[in-house]
């Protein structure tokens, strides 16, 4: 895919999704962002992109999963990659993974995940490599 291609970030951390947005405005992507997932959804509509960037945790601690998996099952956005950025994994260290073995058994509907504060040099590189993928 080609630079100026179309992202989406969502995060209800609005330091985050400026900081993500940023950075990848700096690699010439158009990114658009969303605190919600209701938003997500409202932006969804307005314009597909060409990847998500998806917090885990945000309205409840699954609310990012559950819009991956409603993304998923909806026909007109199941090709559109999403990459998960979250604390979630520290919240899956400090409470154990016992509460969240309802999500870790499914299949994840993503092609990454990435452990929040994100390292530029990583997301960009994974951004490039999933647009690249995508057909």
């Amino acid at each position: 895919m080609a630079k100026n291609s179309k992202i989406l970030v969502v995060d209800d951390d609005h330091d985050i999704r400026e900081s993500v947005k940023m950075i990848l405005e700096g690699q010439n992507y158009s990114v658009e962002t969303a605190a919600n997932g209701t938003e997500a959804l409202a932006a969804l509509d307005k314009e597909v992109p060409d990847l998500i960037l998806l917090d885990v945790m945000m309205t409840t601690d699954t609310e990012g999963f559950d819009l991956a998996y409603k993304l998923r099952d909806t026909p007109k956005y199941q090709g559109i990659p999403i990459i998960f950025l979250t604390g979630f994994l520290d919240k899956v260290r400090n409470e154990g993974p016992d509460q969240f073995q309802h999500i870790l058994g499914e299949q994840w509907p993503a092609k990454g995940m990435f452990e929040k504060p994100v390292e530029p040099e990583k997301l960009i590189a994974k951004v490039k490599e999933v647009l690249s993928k995508k057909s």
